[in-house]
């Protein structure tokens, strides 16, 4: 796999491809709690709703729509398309990241921010 980062092109280690798909509601696994998902959809299918339950948030999903969110800390769930709808799923898993060797970043923090 180490022979694949000189080319890899993106800062995510992971896609997903969900061709219309109802996600249950879920935290994912194998991410860390302080990195962001990205959520594409792309299609034609009636309004969704991308719910956030931890925050108690309701989103309209609509084509085009783009989310982030760490999807390993926040619980959410995706209801029924009826259409055609695809989420391009965007997500780093810690695994991956030690496997080659790359460490893994420490979590913001304000002192980091200069003012």
């Amino acid at each position: 796999m180490s022979s694949i980062l000189p080319i890899w092109n993106s800062v995510y280690n992971s896609m997903s491809i969900m061709v219309n798909c109802t996600t249950p509601y879920h935290t994912d696994v194998n991410g860390w709690r302080q990195w962001l998902d990205m959520l594409i959809t792309v299609g034609n299918y009636p309004p969704l709703d991308f719910v956030v339950t931890t925050l108690n948030l309701q989103l309209r999903y609509n084509p085009g729509m783009i989310i982030a969110m760490p999807g390993s800390a926040l619980e959410h769930v995706v209801g029924y398309a009826n259409g055609n709808c695809t989420c391009l799923a965007y997500y780093m898993w810690q695994n991956v990241h030690e496997s080659v060797g790359i460490p893994l970043c420490n979590p913001p923090h304000m002192s980091d921010l200069q003012l």
